[in-house]
């Protein structure tokens, strides 16, 4: 009997409350270092996936009751993530700021993106959604470690709202 496909998709959802997004963080890290990726590639999705999902949960105007949505794909050349949320307001790039642009010059408000911008090199965005946005961030790979993948705890969420496909 053939093995299964290694999973290459991890979906979860979150209800909309800050405490989710240590959550969702450490999920995250949990699926991409399963997938045998390196110490620098996990900390860079951690990094940005935690910055977006920040973003949904506090700066977006999320009705109470609804959900992040938060996607992590495992493509040949990159990883992508996907956040989604309620709230239909796209986000403005960061990148037409000068790359010497020091952290301290910026306002509160805007050192996150400037951050998610630089780890995934310019590669993200946001699309507009039915109901609300997904944000979209690809970080690239740079090596590969030896490793099994490992299945993530369910953590937090109901294992319900989180699903694990490998590639078709």
């Amino acid at each position: 009997m053939p093995e299964p496909p290694e999973p290459t998709t991890d979906r979860c959802r979150y209800p909309a409350h800050r405490r989710q997004v240590g959550i969702a963080r450490r999920r995250a890290e949990r699926v991409v270092a399963g997938w045998g990726l390196d110490q620098e590639v996990v900390d860079n999705v951690t990094s940005v996936l935690t910055e977006l999902v920040t973003n949904a949960v506090i700066h977006a105007r999320t009705p109470k009751g609804r959900e992040v949505g938060v996607t992590l794909r495992l493509l040949d050349s990159l990883v992508r993530i996907e956040v989604r949320d309620a709230d239909s307001t796209l986000l403005a790039a960061t990148s037409e700021r000068s790359e010497d642009t020091a952290l301290q010059q910026l306002p509160d408000n805007g050192r996150g993106l400037l951050l998610v911008d630089r780890l995934c090199q310019g590669r993200w965005g946001s699309v507009e959604e039915i109901i609300g946005k997904t944000v979209w961030a690809e970080i690239p790979l740079t090596k590969a470690a030896a490793g099994p993948v490992q299945e993530p705890s369910a953590d937090q969420p109901d294992a319900g709202l989180c699903q694990r496909t490998g590639a078709k």
